[in-house]
């Protein structure tokens, strides 16, 4: 078994969608929008962090303390 990948405008995928499934040999049909290739909790997680850092709720580092 093998697996393609066709990147369609978002107007055309009914139609890709319905021409696959007319096809002889093809199976397990999948549409995937523009959804990120991120894992959901990393991204709240670094949601998170930007957030906590835009309150202020942060600690800063000096360069020159880094290694202290």
């Amino acid at each position: 078994m093998s697996t393609i990948t066709i990147e369609v405008d978002e107007k055309h995928i009914s139609f890709i969608k319905t021409l696959l499934e007319h096809l002889k040999g093809v199976k397990n049909i999948t549409v995937q929008g523009e959804d990120s290739p991120y894992n959901p909790d990393f991204v709240k997680s670094v949601q998170e962090g930007r957030a906590e850092y835009e309150r202020g709720e942060c600690t800063t580092i000096s360069s020159e303390d880094l290694w202290k």
